[in-house]
């Protein structure tokens, strides 16, 4: 009976011992924080809140969160759950975690804030079932840029990515802006850069960069707008990340100038170039010029003029004239081609310059040159006619000269022998689609052939316009004044006394020479003459006079003053008949009557 029941009791006070020690022994959890990197450890229970130091925007403060099991049995974390957008947790063992008495767990807590001023959130640990909710927070602080601007004396506030409206500006005008940078936060603030882009658009009285803005500091700089075309500009305005529109409206005219060769238009730049198509010399090639406002205002044009060879302009309109936005104008500069080389002018239209460049085609050659029905030998003292004429028709207009020479026989010119015109040379013109040469308004053109012995030659000379179109050798005509004995045109009477006569006797001979003078006389009726006929010997007197320079002024022509001495009565001679001779022969005779 002892052996039961001794055990029995046994197995009842091992029970017992089990049940006591399940009883008293528990885990007792103790929570507390380091602030990073320097903070003492703290303490903190349910429904405390662990605060973390203010901190720049954007930057991190962590603190080591403790859970320490300070009791005699071992405890189980859970769970570890943050809430706030600025606060997260990090470092943690894998969950859930037994602790042993005497053991500890931590953590990182992260206060990283995105937003000036303060932060909440909580912190929640399950340790074996019991929550412990924890109050987190903090500040941050930061720079924070406000933008104004001046405008016209009003002030404005800007806002990032917000549009900066200029009033419309009349071109070469300007607007001004003052644009204030204030920082309005409560930390330092660093401007590194400020620029601009947009034609028209630039800064002035910008402060040296980078410039660090104290809270409640601020910097101040210009933004000017002064437009160079007419119609709207855009343009940035960027000051370190933030960006702002800029918008204006240049007021003004805007003229574009264009050239129109055949078909084709192109715009032209101020000092551009214009070519003109290769031009036949004699013709001529003609571009337009448009011009064009394109502007927002109107605009006046008060002159027009080109310079160069050949350039010449056209359909020119009333100057000054006004062109309204929209409006255009449009002229013409020809080109007269008047030589085969290159040519260059300039086209001023007030202060816009249009340099012009042409070329001149040679012209065609003539084909031939044909001579009106001309004799190779001609008398003296004749006025012929000449006519002059191609043998194709030509594409453009000719000019040209009849050009005259003589060769004398006797090396001595005759001034007598030139065109019935005047002189040696005669001008003429071919009209485009023609072959005859007009002289002035004829097709023919007379010449006289003088009274000197010698040869006749007519070359004529072609162009179109400076180009010499005379084909080579020099087409010509000739014909000859022969040598030939005397012509006595008149013979008058001179100073008559009771015992002399005295004949004026008037004539030409080609060779420039006169051998001798014969004189028949005739008597009076019922008078008898002892001396019917006389000859005088000329060659010295008309030599002497061939070679004097009134002489050769007359060409051939002479007028000989004879005095013949009577003796007896003067009367008796009823008339007188003179013949001159020389080498070629004699003349035929002219009779004077005396009575």
């Amino acid at each position: 009976m002892t052996a039961p029941l001794k055990t029995r009791f046994s197995f009842i006070l091992i029970a017992g011992l089990g049940l006591a020690a399940t009883a008293h022994a528990q885990a007792n959890f103790v929570t507390s924080y380091v602030l990073q990197p320097s903070g003492n450890q703290t303490a903190i229970s349910g429904g405390g809140t662990l605060t973390f130091p203010s901190i720049n925007l954007n930057s991190s403060a962590t603190a080591s969160f403790i859970i320490y099991n300070s009791g005699s049995a071992a405890g189980v974390v859970n769970s570890v759950n943050v809430s706030g957008a600025a606060f997260r947790v990090s470092g943690l063992p894998l969950l859930p975690a037994n602790l042993a008495p005497g053991s500890e767990i931590r953590f990182t807590v992260t206060f990283t804030p995105t937003a000036r001023g303060a932060s909440t959130g909580s912190l929640v640990v399950d340790l074996s079932g019991t929550r412990l909710n924890i109050n987190l927070a903090g500040t941050a602080i930061g720079a924070s840029l406000a933008y104004t601007m001046t405008l016209n004396g009003g002030n404005s506030v800007l806002s990032a990515g917000g549009t900066v409206t200029f009033p419309s500006t009349a071109l070469g005008g300007t607007a001004q802006a003052d644009i204030k940078v204030t920082n309005s936060g409560d930390a330092n603030a660093t401007v590194s850069g400020i620029n601009v882009v947009g034609t028209g658009f630039r800064l002035t009285n910008v402060p040296p960069l980078p410039a660090t803005l104290t809270p409640g500091g601020s910097l101040v700089f210009s933004l000017v707008f002064t437009p160079t075309t007419s119609g709207t500009a855009t343009g940035t305005l960027i000051i370190d990340n933030a960006s702002f529109n800029l918008t204006s409206v240049g007021l003004g005219s805007s003229l574009v100038y264009s050239s129109v060769v055949g078909s084709t238009s192109s715009v032209v730049q101020n000092s551009g170039t214009v070519v003109f198509p290769n031009t036949n010399v004699g013709g001529t090639s003609t571009i337009s010029i448009v011009v064009n406002n394109t502007g927002n205002t109107a605009a006046t044009i008060s002159g027009i003029a080109v310079s160069g060879t050949g350039f010449t302009l056209r359909n020119l309109p009333t100057l000054p004239a006004t062109l309204n936005p929209g409006a255009t104008l449009q002229f013409n500069v020809a080109f007269t081609a008047t030589s085969a080389n290159s040519v260059t002018g300039v086209l001023q239209i007030d202060n816009f310059g249009i340099n012009l460049r042409a070329n001149g085609n040679p012209p065609p050659a003539l084909t031939g040159v044909v001579f009106g029905s001309l004799p190779a030998t001609i008398d003296p003292r004749q006025q012929p006619t000449v006519a002059l004429a191609i043998k194709d028709p030509y594409p453009i207009d000719i000019t040209g000269k009849l050009n005259l020479t003589f060769a004398s026989d006797s090396f001595a010119d005759d001034p007598a022998i030139q065109f019935a015109t005047g002189g040696r040379s005669v001008n003429f013109t071919i009209p485009a689609g023609s072959v005859d040469a007009v002289f002035g308004s004829a097709k023919q053109v007379q010449l006289q052939t003088g009274t000197v012995a010698g040869m006749i030659t007519m070359t004529p000379s072609f162009s179109v316009a400076a180009v010499d179109l005379t084909p080579s050798p020099a087409p010509v005509a000739k014909m000859a004044v022969p040598a030939s004995a005397p012509q006595l045109t008149n013979v008058q009477l001179g100073a008559r006394t009771a015992t002399s006569i005295e004949l004026l006797i008037t004539g030409f001979s080609t060779p420039r020479a006169v051998s001798q003078l014969s004189l028949q006389f005739t008597p009076a009726q019922g008078a008898t003459l002892q001396t019917a006929s006389l000859f005088v010997n000329t060659d010295a007197p008309f030599s002497t006079w061939y070679q004097s320079q009134a002489g050769i002024s007359y060409g051939s022509q002479f007028t000989a003053s004879v005095t013949v001495n009577v003796n007896g009565d003067v009367n008796a001679v009823q008339s007188v008949s003179v013949t001159a001779s020389n080498s070629r022969g004699e003349s035929k005779p002219v009779t004077v009557n005396l009575r």
